[in-house]
């Protein structure tokens, strides 16, 4: 199957909605009173998993904003799930019949409740499109009722904390306020003042579980059953919605709870969170020295909404924040050239040699002597310890040998937007990475007293795989879970693959998955859970069958959630495209999906862009003529590569070389009509093509400004013709030439 960018961008057909509330021509269903009424059903539901029954329900009805004025009517239910999952269900009078789960963003462990009919769900762009019911959950722990591990936000990896560590670690004869700490005066709680309140953490384990997949089953199927009971009928299609965390939320109930959901918009997953945070806290181990603050003198100081006008705030910058500029052009310089258009976007960063090491300027012995006086640090060099440490998060994890463990930071991240984003500043410092190793990953746990600087990374991944927790249920009965097989949904390898399951029952079931991630994600490597991921999927199910249900869009220049210099495409516009592909079939199979950014994005290129974003391994590329801002002059092709043969040549033999040019196995290179093959100012003399490959010669005479070397790039370019459409296209190999 081949998807030709000629195709139009994308539909914006949405489900139409039926107005339940009215008489004339409606259901008369969703109205006050039965909204209200859904309180005692609710009540009496159990969860599937411990038949226990959900608690602290409240139920609203909801049709004017905090002003008093008139808004679109709502029905919105909330209650608890034993032991800590507290969950919503918000339900428009003016309803399309379907209902979509929404997951959530870094540990997860809180819930904001919606405060409109269409709850406008818009991170990164986009409005959500009107009528549908949703739900949402905590994520199975509520982050306000555990301690903050240094640098982190309450709750993140200490409600997993098993005891009698946790009570060992918190709540210590010191603490008069143990943990946890649940409000008397609310109903944001399971029970009634559940008994262990302040007394440790004895369901630990199940909150792991809950965390890892069970709120995925537990919450849609709850929120399914009040839905029916408030509308009379049950959502005839039923999606899924989620980005990082829900991104990786999605990829796990996507494999073990296929029969719940129709689609799935999935956007920059975190795949697994041992595996994102062990990653993580590898590049914290190796970031530290760049991301600490500069001028230790230095007090910064916070104005917060309503801090009084004397207030000036203080902001401390990091090392890496003298680097930045530097970092960005050093790379972009190399690697933006690497497509064949300069246009300061790094179209994939996997075809760019970059070695930290030698590619950056290194510092001279005097230069290194004065980093760091007086809180200064060069701008115009880095010290062999900084590009150590680049190289290293550029490699992702490994051992002591080499041996690599998980994908690192592809290149790209390193941009600095005209507003002064640092795209890279996520990859040396990731607060949410780690505190999973002080309190779930490792047994036993050290709590506050882990020190990242003792990590053996020869045993640590073996270790953390390994690590089991244990969860004792009323009656006696034990059941004991694996960490990584509980909250990954990815396995943790150097090309990780499907840890619970695979796809093949979404396959079958004909339910289709949109997915996204920035190749410019400098928190969540695009390499694991999306880029590695669907290539695996490529090899194991077959590329045909694959793209017959899945999606993936790697948007260049894009960090994490999107924007960086990258033209974003909007998350409800792909989430959009996957509803039309599911429910108008094939003929509304996604083809490129239009971004845009604003003007005065990137400095160098201050334009407004708009740009196809197109569906993995496909690329954009430039006709050659029109404007590189605007979408019309480039077309998704398949991405080719090269390779010279033979691999050494003599620039005084009057010799022929063939370069072999292919394109990914399912695309025929006859449909492509490549035109203009050139390498290295050498005209092709002769060429044909056959299945994905095209086979170009060339005589050596003919190549210009050649110079011998060891290794020696060799850039072949050339043009696709189709539809009408032009598309310059190019790559590379390296050969040893001698003279």
């Amino acid at each position: 199957m081949q998807l030709i960018s000629a195709a139009p961008a994308f539909s914006t057909w949405t489900p139409p909605a039926i107005n339940y509330g009215s008489g004339d021509g409606g259901k008369n269903m969703a109205v006050p009173d039965r909204c209200t009424a859904l309180e005692t059903y609710v009540e009496g539901l159990t969860d599937e998993t411990f038949d226990k029954p959900v608690t602290k329900v409240t139920v609203t009805w909801v049709d004017k904003d905090k002003d008093g004025n008139t808004i679109p009517s709502f029905c919105q239910v909330v209650g608890w799930i034993w032991p800590e999952t507290k969950f919503e269900v918000t339900m428009p009078t003016v309803w399309n019949e379907r209902y979509y789960m929404r997951g959530g963003g870094g540990w997860h462990g809180n819930l904001t409740l919606p405060t409109t009919a269409d709850p406008p769900f818009s991170v990164n762009g986009g409005v959500a499109p009107v009528g549908y019911a949703e739900s949402q959950s905590n994520g199975g722990f509520m982050g306000s009722y555990w301690p903050a591990p240094a640098g982190a936000q309450p709750g993140q990896g200490t409600f997993g904390l098993k005891e009698p560590y946790f009570s060992l670690y918190y709540n210590t004869a010191a603490n008069t306020n143990p943990y946890p700490r649940v409000s008397t005066t609310s109903n944001d709680f399971y029970g009634e003042r559940d008994s262990f309140v302040g007394q440790g953490n004895p369901n630990a384990c199940q909150k792991i579980v809950d965390w890892g997949y069970r709120f995925l089953y537990e919450t849609p199927v709850i929120a399914k059953k009040i839905i029916k009971a408030y509308y009379g009928i049950g959502p005839i299609r039923t999606y899924y919605w989620g980005t990082s965390c829900g991104g990786k939320e999605g990829q796990i109930a996507a494999q073990k709870f296929p029969e719940l959901y129709d689609g799935y918009f999935i956007g920059y997953p975190l795949g697994g969170h041992l595996a994102v945070t062990f990653r993580g806290t590898w590049d914290t181990y190796w970031g530290v020295d760049l991301a600490k603050q500069a001028d230790p003198s230095c007090l910064p100081v916070s104005c917060p909404p309503g801090s009084p006008p004397s207030c000036v705030p203080v902001t401390c910058p990091n090392v890496y924040s003298f680097k930045a500029a530097l970092h960005y052009k050093t790379v972009y310089d190399k690697c933006d050239p690497v497509d064949g258009l300069v246009d300061g976007m790094i179209d994939d960063p996997t075809k760019c040699k970059f070695d930290a090491l030698t590619d950056l300027k290194a510092c001279t012995v005097a230069e290194e002597a004065v980093e760091g006086v007086n809180g200064v640090y060069s701008t115009t060099c880095f010290t062999l310890a900084q590009r150590q440490a680049l190289k290293e998060i550029y490699a992702g994890p490994h051992d002591s040998r080499g041996k690599a463990w998980y994908p690192g930071q592809p290149l790209s991240a390193e941009y600095v937007t005209k507003s002064g984003s640092v795209g890279f500043s996520a990859a040396i410092a990731d607060s949410m990475g780690v505190p999973m190793f002080p309190n779930i990953a490792l047994d036993p746990p050290e709590g506050p007293y882990f020190d990242i600087t003792k990590i053996n990374w020869d045993t640590l991944p073996k270790e953390m795989q390994k690590t089991n927790c244990e969860q004792c249920y009323e009656g006696g009965s034990c059941e004991t879970f694996n960490i990584h097989d509980t909250v990954d949904g990815i396995t943790i390898s150097p090309e990780p693959k499907f840890n619970m399951g695979g796809l093949e029952t979404v396959y079958k079931k004909g339910a289709k998955i949109v997915q996204t991630h920035g190749w410019s994600d400098g928190l969540v490597t695009p390499l694991a859970a999306s880029r590695e991921l669907y290539e695996n999927a490529l090899k194991k199910m077959g590329v045909e069958k694959t793209k017959s249900f899945w999606k993936l869009y790697l948007v260049p220049g894009a960090g994490h959630g999107g924007g960086g210099l990258s033209t974003w495409l909007l998350n409800w516009d792909a989430f959009n495209a996957m509803v039309d592909w599911v429910e108008n079939g094939s003929e509304h199979e996604p083809a490129s999906i239009i971004g845009s950014r604003a003007a005065n994005t990137d400095k160098y290129y201050p334009a407004a862009r708009t740009r196809p974003n197109c569906p993995y391994p496909e690329v954009a590329r430039w006709d050659g003529q029109g404007s590189i801002e605007v979408a019309d002059s480039f077309s998704c092709v398949p991405p080719i590569n090269v390779n010279i043969v033979p691999e050494s040549m003599n620039l005084k033999r009057n010799g022929v070389f063939t370069a072999f040019i292919t394109v990914p196995p399912d695309y025929d290179m006859k449909d492509w009509n490549l035109q203009d093959i050139t390498c290295e100012g050498a005209p092709a003399k002769f060429g044909f093509a056959h299945g994905n490959v095209y086979y170009a010669t060339f005589f050596t005479k003919d190549l210009q400004n050649v110079t011998p070397g060891k290794s020696v790039t060799f850039t072949v370019k050339g043009k696709f013709q189709k539809d009408g459409k032009d598309a310059l296209v190019q790559a590379n190999d390296t050969i040893k030439v001698v003279k």
